[in-house]
């Protein structure tokens, strides 16, 4: 898309970004589903291992206070269902492989010309000198986040009713 910078003046800008977001602004239909049941869900399958929610839990997947409010149900279920098919960005996983035959697989947490961090699943980072490395391998369709498909439908509903329900503060 172009940028409208020079055709726009501030107060233009201002009203454009106004009307686009007045757009969105449809009511939510009703979700399966009891965001209640959700949040014991959400708990008893150990999901702030990896996730933080309102500043509790974990940073090795995505922050999820306000997931309700930047996704939809339907992502959120696929999410939940297969994860590596919903790949958030900063979450790309790589399998790095040392010269001594070594492997260390999570996500890329910094990297610059001599070092690799990687996160691993259990959440410890690793600091990998680059010159001992033989491998790097981005796995472009791999996750560290497990599928969620083994639970019931209706444990599935109430989930994906909590996770839709978190939009942060209010």
């Amino acid at each position: 898309m172009p940028g409208f910078t020079s055709a726009l003046t501030e107060t233009m800008a201002w009203q454009t970004a106004a009307y686009v977001r007045s757009l969105g602004r449809a009511r939510a239909r009703p979700l399966p589903g009891n965001p209640q049941h959700g949040a014991a869900v959400y708990d008893a399958n150990g999901c702030g291992g990896c996730h933080i929610l309102r500043g509790r839990g974990n940073a090795l997947g995505p922050e999820l206070t306000t997931i309700g409010a930047l996704r939809g149900a339907p992502y959120l279920r696929d999410a939940l269902v297969k994860p590596e098919a919903a790949h958030p960005p900063g979450y790309l996983v790589v399998k790095a492989t040392t010269t001594a035959g070594n492997v260390v697989r999570g996500i890329p947490v910094n990297e610059d010309v001599f070092y690799l961090h990687v996160r691993d699943a259990r959440g410890t980072v690793h600091t990998l000198q680059k010159s001992d490395l033989s491998a790097v391998d981005r796995e472009l369709e791999a996750t560290l986040m497990p599928s969620y498909a083994r639970l019931s439908v209706g444990d599935l509903d109430d989930l994906v009713a909590y996770l839709a329900s978190l939009r942060g503060a209010r």
